[in-house]
């Protein structure tokens, strides 16, 4: 604390606050405000003084900031790319792409355990992580399906599944061909 009759100033926009100490516990002022005095007490310069602060603090992060974007992250992102020109895929950087993404849950239902993924699935894990992205919409999925050439329909969409009880080969006999169909129509 600072001894009796000691003095402080500070300045704000221009005006000094002069602070005289009267006592331990009670600090008092004038601030000149055009032709008038009027008391100041210490809550007030401190308070403007944590505001001058704060607007400092202010702009000195958009000037910061500002100087990020135009001057150092070119620089920054050109040494990126010229460091990078030789990098190979990795298991670190497909968490990385797939973290920048957000997949939602259908991702994880879908792929799994990202560290079991062997090495060839890292292009489908890319892919589909891409195409959730921008599958909230059915024209989203299709332009995505199109730039990455995937096959609307394949052999092993055609193939029985697993998970079905009977084979489609089954389904095949006990339905009627079409000739047969074709035969029934005309006999009736």
């Amino acid at each position: 604390m600072a001894a009796r009759g000691s003095r402080a100033t500070a300045s704000h926009a221009g005006d000094r606050i002069h602070v005289r100490r009267r006592g331990y516990d009670k600090v008092e002022g004038w601030q000149l405000e055009g032709a008038k005095l009027r008391s100041v007490t210490l809550n007030d310069t401190v308070g403007v003084l944590e505001t001058v602060a704060n607007e400092c603090h202010a702009i000195r992060q958009q000037l910061d900031t500002e100087r990020w974007r135009e001057e150092l992250r070119p620089r920054a992102l050109r040494l990126f790319a010229a460091r990078t020109t030789k990098l190979q895929w990795t298991r670190a950087l497909l968490k990385l792409v797939v973290r920048e993404l957000h997949p939602d849950d259908l991702f994880w239902e879908l792929i799994g355990n990202l560290d079991r993924v062997p090495r060839r699935r890292w292009p489908q894990v890319a892919a589909l992580a891409v195409a959730l992205r921008h599958s909230w919409r059915q024209h989203g999925l299709a332009q995505i399906v199109r730039s990455l050439h995937v096959p609307r329909q394949s052999a092993e969409d055609n193939a029985p599944s697993r998970h079905t009880k009977h084979s489609r080969r089954s389904a095949r006999k006990s339905s009627p061909s079409k000739r047969e169909g074709r035969k029934s129509r005309r006999t009736k």
